[in-house]
């Protein structure tokens, strides 16, 4: 959501050369993911990493086979109910050649018992707070709690400033995902994102760099 406001922004311009710049950032946007989360976590490389995700971000995908080239890594994930995108990252990074453990969404905490980080994707990145799949808030503040610490992996093009945030719609899905024939009485919900606060995590794994989350609202306005 936050990638389509921002292409339509360069696009409506008055800059003529706005919009190529946006796609050559978009271009070189995975390498530098790579290149950055290979530099930050190449300390200690003899060592297998633990990761623990959710969800599917193809920026985390990325980040992740950066990393198992320096590596040795091992990935837990959640199904991430109701889509079940979890199950399509879990076959990407089994094919790929890491060792991955499935978890339901209510268990992945489970997986924080033995882990190095936490990784997650962004839809959007405000400057007090990203957007992701349900569940993240869940698993960045029992993530806090144990004192692993949280990564976003996101490129420039999912950071928004405050009055486009404000705007984004957070969206559901349908409530049969969840129970197609409910009772009487039972109103199901079924939102796919939610809002995460900064305050939870460490840093930002740009393709402009490691983000502290101090530096985030400027990123944001600018």
């Amino acid at each position: 959501m936050a990638s389509m406001w921002n292409a339509a922004a360069a696009a409506l311009s008055d800059d003529p050369d706005r919009l190529n710049r946006f796609a050559e950032r978009l271009r070189r946007a995975p390498a530098a993911i790579a290149r950055f989360a290979t530099s930050h976590f190449a300390e200690d490389a003899a060592r297998q990493m633990r990761v623990v995700t959710l969800s599917y971000s193809s920026s985390v995908l990325v980040a992740l086979n950066a990393i198992r080239k320096i590596r040795p890594l091992a990935v837990s994930c959640s199904e991430s109910r109701s889509a079940l995108e979890g199950r399509r990252l879990a076959t990407d990074l089994a094919a790929a050649g890491m060792p991955v453990r499935l978890f339901s969404d209510s268990a992945i905490a489970h997986a924080l018992d033995d882990a190095d980080a936490v990784m997650v994707g962004a839809d959007a990145i405000a400057p007090s707070w990203f957007l992701n799949k349900s569940g993240t808030r869940m698993l960045a503040a029992a993530a806090a709690q144990r004192g692993v610490p949280v990564y976003v992996i996101a490129a420039r093009d999912k950071f928004v400033p405050q009055q486009v945030a404000d705007g984004l719609v957070i969206r559901s899905g349908d409530a049969t995902e969840i129970w197609a024939t409910p009772p009487p009485g039972v109103d199901v919900r079924n939102p796919y994102f939610e809002s995460t606060p900064l305050d939870l995590v460490t840093a930002v794994i740009s393709d402009v760099g490691i983000l502290g989350t101090g530096m985030i609202p400027d990123v944001c306005e600018h």
